[in-house]
């Protein structure tokens, strides 16, 4: 019974709180619409949209087949009045999936932004574009917490096995396998 307990605790106190949750491809979906000969999909991350690093992949498929259209040059545009616009190539390299095009980009501030996707490849060129609405960016103690309470996890996981390795009253102490040769 001691080792589960044991083992359910470690496991929720380092998988429950330190890992993250799993975006399956790049975030949120846009924008997902037909254009020439193309259709593309737009993912955001972080979810909520708020300002701070953003992550825009995009995926690029032929119409006429579904396949991915690899060799697309995509760039993604990022405009508010008042700002100036925020340029940035989508690549293969950036992104996790290969599958897809990505570009992170520092968005300096929340409010209304209009997203435009151009792609430019075997089917000429398309734009793609929809309104963001982006939010507050997180507090930075927020990114730093775990490097914060770290200490703190590491205090209490040597506090539990200190009580699940205690002894129990009336048994007696197991000696060391002693190291004789034979």
């Amino acid at each position: 019974m001691r080792p589960v307990l044991g083992t359910l605790i470690f496991g929720w106190l380092f998988f429950g709180t330190w890992c993250a949750p799993a975006a399956g491809d790049g975030g949120a979906v846009r924008i997902s619409a037909r254009k020439g000969g193309y259709r593309i999909t737009v993912f955001t991350s972080p979810t909520p949209f708020r300002a701070g690093p953003v992550d825009i992949s995009v995926l690029v498929q032929d119409a006429a087949t579904g396949e991915p259209v690899r060799q697309a040059r995509v760039t993604v545009h990022l405009l508010k009045r008042g700002q100036a616009p925020l340029a940035r190539p989508a690549t293969h390299e950036a992104a996790t999936n290969k599958l897809l095009h990505a570009a992170k980009i520092e968005l300096p501030e929340p409010g209304r932004w209009k997203l435009e996707v151009h792609v430019e490849g075997l089917h000429r060129r398309a734009v793609l574009s929809c309104d963001l609405e982006a939010a507050e960016p997180l507090p930075r103690w927020l990114e730093l917490w775990p490097w914060i309470c770290w200490p703190a996890l590491a205090i209490a996981l040597f506090g539990i096995h200190q009580v699940l390795a205690q002894r129990r009253p009336g048994e007696k102490p197991k000696p060391f396998p002693s190291s004789q040769a034979t």
